[in-house]
């Protein structure tokens, strides 16, 4: 017998606090989560596979699948856990999901690729930023909140046009815990980067950006500044960046990080599945019967 549970009625190593917040966030509607979930599914009160989803940069309606684990030889349980969630996200208002796995991990792919036709809308690159000189003249200017309109509308632009509607942000996106830089053109104000820094652990930071097309070549110059300001605060740390291939100059960005050899420690596909709303229109014969129509031409 399967059976699918949030993780929060499990037992588990949780505290009492954390075993609270986690179930404040799962009676709480989408919009208003502040944590990820996880769910488990049991066979024969067994675990024998789990799933977590969490908000891509908060979005209300757009999930990442970040954690998925299966049991050897259970392979069948894995679309049950995948459909369930799913269902029961979309009757909350998800529209979109989407899981980013390393091309090495076939039997991921098939699962989500195959089985439960996620479709292929890009590739994700991940380098290692290490051994480099970081003496730089460049300056990236700290983020501030007048600056989100600029900064989505620049994102949003940079985005191939058929990648845009599973990746384009809104504004109260931007508003993230992360640390975050803008690169502007100091004699026209014209807004030419955006770099965010992540970390859940103080010691392996990400790097995602974007930046105007003309501008690739500031990219390494970025790179260092981050670098130096990472490490004015931390005495070791690891720094990675990620270079996705939905934006329109990532081929260029790969070409620079491999000229001056960064290591790339993955190439991974993303795959996303949406849910478009249907659109109510007004229609002459909204309440009319089908006598009659051919398909057929004459």
């Amino acid at each position: 017998m399967i059976e699918i549970k949030n993780i929060v009625f499990l037992h588990h190593n949780f505290n009492f606090l954390k075993c609270f917040l986690c179930f404040i966030n799962y009676l709480l509607p989408l919009r208003l989560k502040f944590a990820n979930e996880t769910y488990v599914a049991l066979v024969d009160n067994k675990k024998s596979a789990l799933i977590t989803l969490d908000k891509d940069s908060k979005s209300y309606s757009r999930f990442k699948i970040t954690k998925f684990i299966l049991e050897e030889n259970q392979s069948s349980i894995s679309t049950q856990l995948i459909n369930y969630v799913i269902s029961k996200y979309r009757a909350q208002g998800a529209t979109s999901f989407y899981v980013v796995i390393d091309e090495k991990r076939a039997d991921l792919l098939n699962i989500f690729k195959n089985e439960m036709n996620f479709r292929l809308c890009g590739c994700e690159y991940l380098y290692k930023i290490s051994s480099i000189n970081s003496k730089t003249h460049f300056l990236l200017k700290t983020f501030k909140k007048e600056d989100v309109k600029s900064v989505c509308n620049f994102y949003n632009e940079n985005i191939n046009s058929f990648n845009k509607p599973i990746f384009q942000r809104q504004n109260y996106q931007f508003n993230n815990d992360f640390i975050k830089y803008v690169f502007y053109d100091a004699q026209d104000d014209k807004l030419l980067g955006y770099f965010e820094v992540a970390t859940s652990n103080n010691t392996d930071y990400y790097i995602n950006f974007t930046i105007d097309y003309a501008y690739n070549i500031y990219l390494i110059d970025a790179i260092k500044f981050i670098y130096t300001k990472l490490k004015h605060k931390n005495k070791t740390f690891n720094l990675y960046i990620k270079v996705k291939d939905y934006f329109m100059n990532s081929k260029e960005f790969i070409a620079l990080l491999n000229e001056n050899h960064f290591e790339l420690i993955s190439k991974s596909q993303i795959l996303a599945k949406d849910y478009f709303k249907q659109i109510k229109q007004t229609d002459l014969f909204k309440n009319a019967k089908i006598i009659f129509n051919d398909p057929t031409t004459a």
